[in-house]
């Protein structure tokens, strides 16, 4: 009975992993005071798209510029990491893993 519980939990994990890997993006939330290096480098090195958010930190009560960019999570991860580090090492970075990134670069949206 243990055997069959492992053997089931065992086979549901890679069941998922097998899934949902291909589908899996991650996001990026960069702030930075070089915000607009760190977009260009991106866009021009890694071919991705770049959203600029204006925001403001409240602890601070600074406006901030945000980079938002959303990748394919084992090709342009590291990459991106790395520019950012290149450009300014101060940077803040939130990564994030999503799954069901839809739109240009990503996954057709298939809505009936």
């Amino acid at each position: 009975m243990v055997f069959g519980f492992v053997t089931l939990i065992i086979n549901s994990y890679v069941l998922d992993f097998i899934i949902n890997s291909a589908r899996q993006s991650v996001q990026f939330f960069i702030f930075s005071k070089e915000y607009e290096k760190i977009a260009d480098r991106i866009v021009k090195d890694t071919h991705r798209g770049v959203t600029v958010l204006d925001s403001v930190g409240w602890y601070s009560k600074n406006k901030v510029n945000v980079l938002v960019v959303m990748a394919k999570k084992k090709s342009k991860s590291i990459e991106i990491f790395r520019l950012v580090k290149d450009i300014d090492p101060n940077a803040f970075i939130s990564q994030s893993a999503v799954i069901g990134v839809f739109g240009e670069g990503f996954d057709k949206l298939k809505v009936k």
